[in-house]
């Protein structure tokens, strides 16, 4: 896994699911990395993967929050 700098992939996962109303619908998590989709308020899905810790911790969190 990566460190902890920053990851562009999570900031703009974090914005969509929080500020944009996108809603996580799958979770997978993997030792190549973590992904999730997500699903947009028109129906558009989209997957995001990293192997960054902080990702890998804020999927979890999805995943848990989501009944994933």
């Amino acid at each position: 896994m990566a460190g902890w700098g920053d990851d562009p992939v999570l900031a703009e996962l974090r914005t969509l699911v929080y500020e944009e109303g996108w809603r996580p619908v799958a979770v997978t998590d993997s030792t190549d990395g973590d992904s999730v989709e997500v699903e947009g308020p028109g129906g558009e899905r989209r997957t995001f993967a990293s192997d960054h810790i902080a990702f890998h911790r804020f999927v979890e969190g999805l995943g848990e929050d989501f009944d994933l």
